[in-house]
């Protein structure tokens, strides 16, 4: 029933949202409950649980909490400030705000693999900023949704690790698929690049006037506290990846299970939302109706971006107890294609497993039979693996579900359903676009011997 839960689970929702016209939050409870009932007499326990697993998740926590966030640091002007820093270095160029942005989640996606943590470090500075440069909301929050998979699609992540410890796997090494990953990200990063490129010629995206713009000198004198914002965004980045990490890993400090307790996508907001009250204190202060009137006047998007992500997560929890990822894997096991068609084949059904599921759930659920696959068509080892996770690097752009488009909506104060297309358009399909084009050999993919 797991194919059949995510079957009625897209069905129901899209059929609410864009035909019914219903809220989206309305319209993935539904959906929950909908795909919840085909547990049969195991149904009431199974929405228990996943209810359970949704709410204790950091991910809905943090939905909120960049509301907040983003309330805060607009309120107290410190996201102008820096914005007018920022400008002063990028904005003579068209679109700066967003090749920085895009460039920024490729960076991130280097060093951390989560498409939540990669859309909310990035999002936090970036989505108000391109606002400001004339990008619509639903842009501004489909560029950085669209960008989250760089984590998954860059080496080193734990999804490419999870798919080297299979057995299938045992033709390729770490290091391989280190530096072929690294060639299929980069035409990733590449082609995202293109994309903005081309909205910024569609949507008339202007560099900002030189009229507008302060000089670098004038702008640190006004905002010089402003990139104290970074520090919200570097520090738990360093408490969990790098040196500090594996010093602080030690059991003489706070332990390997104490590193991995500290959760960026959490602590992000917070440390923002902090250092936005303290560095914008006065001017609370001194409108402290604005705070307040800006607090009401947001407070829809807490409930529609809280409940979007619960029933999502909820969801996903249901169609992972109904063995989604296992049918699907033996869906592929099944089939006996040419190249060309099998290609096609593992990347669809990659994108469709990864919809639900996280990159790593996808890539337990079905690396092994896809990489049996792709090898058994001809395929170097190494390069089925990069085929499959830059098909699963969709993950964080896959409507309904895909975490990063809720928290990268509540950023942009946009409309999640309005960013689905977009998503599936410019950076769904592509992606399985471009593994097909690798897999087929018509780009060059580097495989150390």
């Amino acid at each position: 029933m797991g194919i059949a839960a995510l079957a009625v689970f897209i069905a129901v929702t899209v059929v609410l949202n864009t035909v019914a016209k219903r809220d989206i939050s309305e319209s993935l409870v539904a959906a929950l409950i909908a795909t919840a009932l085909l547990g049969g007499t195991q149904a009431p326990t199974m929405l228990w649980s996943a209810l359970v697993d949704a709410a204790q998740s950091e991910v809905t926590f943090a939905g909120m909490a960049f509301v907040f966030m983003g309330i805060v640091v607009q309120s107290t002007g410190l996201i102008d400030r820096l914005i007018e820093i920022l400008n002063s270095i990028f904005g003579r160029l068209r679109g700066g705000a967003a090749y920085v942005s895009t460039l920024g989640s490729a960076m991130i996606g280097l060093i951390a693999g989560s498409t939540a943590g990669n859309s909310a470090t990035v999002g936090s500075v970036t989505i108000p900023w391109m606002k400001k440069a004339g990008w619509s909301s639903e842009r501004a929050a489909t560029l950085v949704a669209g960008n989250s998979g760089l984590g998954v699609a860059l080496p080193p992540n734990s999804t490419m690790f999870i798919i080297l410890a299979m057995p299938a796997a045992a033709g390729a090494s770490a290091s391989s698929v280190y530096v072929a990953l690294a060639c299929g990200g980069a035409y990733a990063v590449l082609y995202r690049l293109v994309v903005v490129f081309w909205w910024t010629r569609k949507d008339g995206i202007q560099a900002t006037p030189r009229d507008d713009l302060k000089s670098f000198a004038q702008a640190m004198k006004e905002g010089w506290r402003s990139p104290s914002i970074f520090m919200g965004i570097v520090i738990p980045v360093l408490l969990t990846i790098g040196p500090v990490a594996t010093y602080l890993a030690k059991e003489s400090a706070i332990g390997a299970d104490g590193v991995k307790a500290i959760s960026i996508i959490v602590w992000v907001p917070i440390l923002i939302t902090l250092i936005a009250l303290i560095e914008g204190a006065h001017r609370i202060r001194q409108n402290n109706a604005h705070f307040r009137a800006q607090l009401k006047k947001d407070a829809n998007q807490f409930a529609t971006v809280g409940i979007s992500l619960f029933a999502a997560l909820a969801a996903a929890k249901i169609m992972e107890d109904l063995g989604v990822g296992e049918q699907l894997s033996g869906l592929l096991d099944s089939l006996s294609l040419g190249k060309a068609v099998m290609l096609l084949a593992v990347g669809i059904l990659a994108v469709l497993v990864a919809t639900p599921l996280s990159s790593t759930a996808t890539a337990a659920a079905i690396g092994a039979p896809a990489v049996a696959a792709l090898t058994a068509v001809g395929l170097d080892p190494t390069l089925a693996i990069v085929v499959i996770l830059l098909c699963t690097s969709t993950e964080g752009a896959s409507p309904p579900v895909g975490a990063p488009i809720y928290l990268s909506a509540a950023m942009a104060e946009a409309d999640p359903p309005k960013m689905f297309v977009p998503l599936i358009l410019y950076f769904v399909l592509p992606m399985i676009a471009l593994a097909w084009i690798l897999g087929m050999g018509w780009l060059p993919v580097y495989i150390p011997s």
